[in-house]
């Protein structure tokens, strides 16, 4: 991905995201210089409307963030880019989720939209690492794409995504 259009993909992801699920605006930028990190958007009148950022690790994908436009959101967009890199990838794939909790129904919302494009969710403990110096690890599930795995399965790719994304040795 061309770096000069990195302003588009940051704004799209302020407005998609909280604070804490995002790196600094130079830390974000900094990874357009890393090898395994990539990113696909899609246009409309040349301006970008959606994105999907991934680590292609050694043994995995390892899908970080994707996004929609607020005024492009619902129109399939998101789901197009994941189908895309889902079926391009030659090995496992996976995403960090937040646990279904009823008290906050984009939560379910966004479990289903996982469902619907192949991913099972994996409701082992796992810490989602913090991004920023002054956020701390959340708990989260990890969906993996056409088939569940277990924990003690899952360990190895923790510790390369810890490693690589993450840049720090984790449990």
């Amino acid at each position: 991905m061309d770096k000069s259009r990195f302003d588009e993909i940051y704004q799209i992801m302020l407005d998609s995201f909280p604070s804490f699920e995002l790196r600094t605006r130079e830390g974000q930028e900094a990874l357009f210089d890393n090898p395994r990190y990539r990113v696909a958007v899609h246009e409309t009148g040349g301006k970008i409307d959606a994105f999907l950022a991934w680590w292609d690790l050694p043994s995995c994908v390892f899908l970080e963030h994707i996004a929609t436009a607020p005024a492009s959101r619902g129109s399939g967009i998101g789901a197009k880019l994941v189908k895309e890199r889902c079926e391009k990838a030659q090995k496992p794939v996976f995403l960090e989720i937040e646990p279904v909790a009823e008290e906050d129904p984009m939560t379910g919302r966004r479990a289903g939209f996982y469902r619907r494009l192949g991913f099972c969710e994996n409701r082992f403990p796992y810490l989602q690492l913090p991004l920023k110096e002054h956020d701390r690890a959340l708990p989260l599930w990890i969906m993996s794409y056409q088939n569940p795995v277990g924990e003690a399965e899952f360990k190895a790719y923790q510790a390369e995504i810890y490693r690589e994304v993450y840049g720090k040795r984790g449990e």
